[in-house]
């Protein structure tokens, strides 16, 4: 018995000394030992990774960049240029309506609510349709471009391009401008103005309203509002305001009254002024009486919250604000740069002018401020309702 154990006893042992990495001993290996060198191994090369490339999408108003209309060239320019000059961006620029059903606010809106993926990275919508979407849409901005007018910088959107309303009139007729809506009287000629939510919106502000309450709620001040109601009032009854004003049906058409010479004063927006001027013989312009300047016009927003898509559409929105660039291009579009260096050095009294009045401009209200104070002004006109009621019913829908 004792025999048969150490038989297997033996055989275990030969079994397990030829399996490799069994061995039960084996003599110890020295190896050779390697001499260190004083020279410092090269390490690699180290290779940068390219950067990512981004594909921004861009909408872009038909106003602004259809085919033949003014700046589009321009503005086509510019993106390319920077395009070349961040070879790793790539800008897709998608037209589309400017404003109305099927327009940017509409789609915006549509695509927010059901297909977010189809928004575009950034858009250029205008001013007073971004007020009413810009804190729900668009993402805080990082990167704001110094030395814009303080109507222009906003948290979250930058405007592009401004526009402005002033008084036009011809010196054939008129030698020196009414300071004051009653000084009009005194001119001997009345004013023609579109009458609108925009229009009564400059008077207001300068008459001592707001459009925020003490706590940044949206309001309208009922006394201010009051009395620029009462202005329309008594200027058609006693004829500061030119009757034709009841037939205008936009401001487009108030600058072809005046320009045709039907009107020898009126309130004109910066734009029409600018595409005319070259015609315009006797032609002044000054601030509008009791009107405080709105700046509208054209902003800019990114709406993506991917960050390298989101700082990529941050750089083309500094490119496209750099004084030289938002110089040319605004003005190709007969719009207004809104960069003060824009207007460094400059000898055009007009350009002049106009940075004076950009200077103190205000922000353009959003369309639910608009809307009550074009609902009240027309309810006065039409007699529907005294400037105190309708005051009244345009500030209560606030509360």
């Amino acid at each position: 018995m004792a025999t048969k154990s150490f038989g297997k006893a033996l055989l275990l042992a030969l079994i397990l000394a030829f399996v490799p990495g069994c061995a039960l001993h084996k003599p110890p290996i020295s190896y050779p030992v390697p001499t260190l060198s004083t020279t410092p191994t090269p390490s690699p090369t180290p290779h940068p990774r390219p950067p990512q490339e981004v594909t921004l999408t861009f909408w872009l108003p038909d106003e602004l960049f259809l085919e033949g209309k003014p700046g589009k060239e321009q503005l086509e320019a510019e993106i390319r240029a920077f395009e070349l000059a961040h070879p790793q961006v790539k800008v897709k620029v998608y037209t589309k309506k400017a404003s109305g059903k099927g327009g940017i606010l509409h789609l915006l809106r549509s695509a927010y609510e059901v297909a977010p993926s189809v928004l575009p990275d950034l858009v250029v919508m205008d001013a007073v349709e971004a007020a009413g979407i810009e804190e729900s849409l668009f993402q805080p901005l990082d990167l704001i471009p110094e030395g814009l007018f303080p109507f222009a910088a906003r948290p979250r959107a930058i405007q592009l391009a401004a526009n402005l309303d002033h008084l036009v009139y011809n010196t054939g007729i008129i030698t020196s401008p009414p300071s004051s809506f009653w000084g009009i009287l005194d001119s001997g000629v009345n004013l023609l103005l579109f009458p609108s939510g925009e229009t009564i919106a400059i008077q207001y502000l300068a008459l001592g309203g707001s459009f925020a309450d003490e706590q940044g709620a949206p309001a309208l001040n009922e006394e201010a509002l009051a009395k620029v109601l009462r202005l329309w009032d008594e200027g058609l009854r006693v004829g500061a305001i030119s009757p034709l004003s009841l037939e205008v049906k936009g401001q487009g058409e108030v600058w072809k009254l005046y320009i045709s010479g039907k009107v020898a004063m009126a309130g004109a927006r910066a734009s029409d002024f600018l595409a005319s001027r070259a015609k315009l013989r006797q032609t002044a312009f000054a601030p509008l009486p009791s009107a405080a300047p709105i700046a509208w016009g054209w902003v800019v927003g990114v709406i993506t919250q991917e960050p390298s898509k989101k700082e990529a559409a941050e750089e083309l929105i500094k490119h496209l604000l750099s004084p030289e660039r938002n110089r040319d291009w605004a003005l190709a579009a007969n719009l207004l740069p809104v960069h003060r260096e824009a207007y460094s050095g400059v000898e055009d009294p007009y350009l002049i002018f106009l940075a004076g009045l950009l200077e103190s401009a205000k922000p353009a209200p959003p369309p639910s401020l608009l809307k009550p104070l074009d609902e009240a002004l027309r309810s006065v006109l039409e007699s529907k309702a005294t400037p105190e009621e309708a005051a009244h019913k345009a500030t209560e829908s606030f509360r």
